[in-house]
């Protein structure tokens, strides 16, 4: 099992979810040959002359492989991995990523039979285990503590805004400002918020963060590059190359760590993306990071790779319609090609006269490629532009249902964790690991009926009076009998505290994982009324995470992946049919895609930047392998009408889509016809 870097509480590796041994050793003879045991499971695989001019690469060069959908990037950088360690044993290679979806990709590419193979590795997950082999260098507090998706909504949220004397709405658009300056390296201010919101909001966020004792995700990677500013070569840090997977997911800070790197370590880049698949604006990436790679490193080597190996040649002259539109593409950049036996695949773009309609004929469009094309539902997507509280997914997800299909939710995680009983067995398991732990109290005391939010604030408050983190201040108040709490309070607070802390100190936690793994050690506890047992479906979630876990995982560790790799877990694999933003689905390849509501007023949204909304379809178009259907709503009633330009009455189809290769056409006819 491939091992993870030091695994914080959210946005870590990923790696460990689905290690298997994948992918063989390289032998290199001049030409690059794949081992004998790749070949036996994939036969007719052979190298292009693009993968193979990469796979020659000079370890002490620079390089930017420039790399369309399903060109095979990820197998490319496994073998070239392979190769280098092969002439030469004691280089020393880091594998980086932004998404915990890529990094997953590249460690079931990862074979360690022969030789150490680096772990791949998210940014934020690299930047917790250099920082916490660096302790005092990340200014934050410690121990690490980052709260999961409850938690940041429940705990911080609430308690910090009102702390700020703010609405919540207000706080958000405070830590969104916040973050987008640590992610662009800059001031990128809100005009909505005046100076003196902003300074009350950043005092009381240090107080607050210091008692909660908690780190936000978003910072890490800040206070990594914070860190190697101002103390050079960091342990941890010490490579010869860095390998960095979708380079153009990085922003400004991610790239300044990387620049630090390169200049102190003196270690070779080698970047990997493509800037026609740039759709993080919202975290601040850009494609101008990946397309001046040649400037910022000199000199360097410049790789393409155009030649896609998942997408039938209808599906590929689409997508190459949509993407040339960009006006600020490189005028070098090769259009995608499909190999010579590749498939010519299904296209259509289909008019439905309204929402209503159009959710009927996406559900009939599943029962078609499952019933007549013998399409697996686990590999079919149906992909939105947003889908704000499932106002397009809802309705789709409901008519699947009627139909006899069962969809898949990816994000089912983060509302299996949120149940009562499901949220407790947490955050008391997170006690286990650590008995003061602010945030698991303050999320027991929230879940708690009838304490309040006047004896958790008093608790914040002595806090800060005495210099004290949240949990500590907790205890040492129940030692005391709450002296400062009315009776009602005091009473429900000792008998919670006093029941888990009696609990606590009987349990002899192993600090591995034990051979039977994490949750039959959890199974060992149950039969006290202080740990809930887990619903069934959290119980599936978690043994399939703790089958997948590391021998020397800590229980913290597990705990602490939950969410992450759950979420991964939902997106990467599923037996129904996955419905997801088309944003949520970069990175995924399937046997069909439905692409809805690809309509003017949705794609491109109003108000956003025209050259991404173009980027952003071109990803949904070119996830499938052989059905792409896009499908629009002539007119709009009810909560999708709301959504875009809700103005609208009558709408059209994208102007991404006009004049293009593939003519919009009824979509009732079309589905009758493919019925007949």
């Amino acid at each position: 099992m491939i091992k993870g870097d030091v695994v914080g509480n959210t946005g870590g590796q990923g790696c460990g979810l689905w290690s298997t041994k994948l992918i063989a050793m390289f032998e290199y003879n001049g030409d690059i040959e794949i081992s004998n045991k790749l070949r036996g499971n994939m036969p007719d695989f052979e190298w292009t002359v693009e993968q193979q001019l990469i796979l020659n690469h000079d370890s002490n060069r620079h390089a930017r492989i420039l790399a369309g959908p399903g060109t095979g990037k990820s197998t490319v950088m496994v073998a070239l991995l392979g190769r280098m360690r092969q002439s030469n044993p004691d280089i020393r290679i880091k594998m980086l990523t932004f998404t915990r979806a890529a990094t997953a990709e590249l460690a079931l590419k990862v074979e360690e039979d022969e030789l150490t193979v680096p772990t791949p590795s998210t940014v934020h997950s690299f930047s917790i285990s250099v920082l916490l082999r660096n302790p005092g260098t990340g200014g934050f507090p410690e121990p690490l503590r980052i709260p999961d998706s409850w938690e940041r909504m429940n705990v911080i949220r609430s308690s910090l805004a009102a702390k700020c004397g703010v609405y919540v709405r207000t706080l958000d658009k405070l830590i969104n400002e916040m973050a987008a300056n640590w992610e662009a390296l800059g001031d990128d201010l809100n005009e909505a918020l005046s100076e003196d919101v902003r300074n009350r909001f950043r005092g009381a966020w240090a107080v607050h963060r210091e008692v909660l004792g908690y780190t936000l995700l978003e910072e890490l990677p800040f206070a990594l590059n914070r860190a190697l500013s101002q103390h050079g070569n960091l342990p941890g840090t010490d490579y010869n190359l860095l390998l960095v997977d979708e380079y153009q997911d990085l922003n400004a800070c991610d790239l300044s760590i990387l620049r630090q790197l390169s200049r102190e370590r003196r270690c070779s880049i080698i970047a990997t993306g493509d800037d026609d698949q740039s759709i993080y604006s919202w975290r601040k990436a850009a494609p101008q990071g990946i397309r001046r790679f040649p400037q910022d490193y000199v000199p360097s080597d410049d790789y393409p790779l155009t030649v896609t190996l998942r997408c039938g040649r209808r599906i590929i002259n689409w997508a190459n319609y949509v993407i040339a539109q960009d006006p600020d593409r490189p005028l070098s950049r090769l259009p995608l090609s499909c190999k010579d036996d590749a498939p010519e695949g299904e296209v259509a773009l289909l008019s439905f006269t309204d929402n209503h309609a159009e959710v009927r004929g996406v559900a009939s469009l599943v029962k078609y490629l499952v019933d007549r094309r013998n399409v697996p539902p686990s590999e079919i997507l149906i992909l939105l532009r947003s889908d704000y509280n499932s106002t397009f997914s809802r309705p789709i997800r409901e008519r699947l249902q009627q139909l006899g299909i069962e969809p898949s939710d990816p994000n089912y995680i983060v509302d299996i964790m949120s149940e009562p009983d499901n949220r407790k067995f947490l955050e008391v398991l997170r006690l286990l690991t650590r008995e003061d732990d602010p945030i698991s109290w303050a999320s027991l005391l929230e879940l708690t009926k009838d304490i309040g939010n006047t004896f958790i604030n008093g608790l914040f408050e002595r806090a800060i009076q005495n210099g004290s983190r949240f949990g500590r201040q907790l205890l040492t108040e129940y030692e005391n009998n709450f002296p400062d709490s009315r009776t009602r309070q005091r009473t429900l607070a000792n008998e919670l505290v006093g029941s888990i802390v009696d609990w606590l100190r009987q349990q002899d936690m192993p600090g591995v994982r034990p051979d039977e793994g994490w949750l039959a050690y959890i199974d060992s506890l149950a039969g006290s009324s202080v740990l809930p047992q887990p619903t069934d479906e959290f119980r599936e979630v978690l043994t399939a995470l703790d089958e997948a876990s590391d021998s020397d995982q800590t229980l913290a560790q597990f705990l602490a992946q939950i969410e992450p790799q759950g979420k991964d877990l939902a997106q990467a694999k599923s037996d129904g049919v996955r419905i997801m933003t088309m944003t949520g689905a970069k990175g995924l390849t399937v046997k069909a895609t439905v692409v809805a509501g690809v309509e003017d007023g949705l794609v491109p949204r109003p108000g956003g930047d025209m050259a991404e909304e173009r980027r952003v379809l071109y990803v949904a178009m070119t996830r499938s392998r052989e059905f792409l259907y896009c499908t629009w709503a002539q007119r709009r009633t009810g909560p999708t009408a709301r959504a875009g330009s809700g103005a609208l009455a009558s709408r059209l189809h994208s102007n991404f889509l006009n004049s293009g290769p593939v003519s919009s056409q009824d979509g009732r006819l079309f589905l009758r016809r493919s019925d007949s």
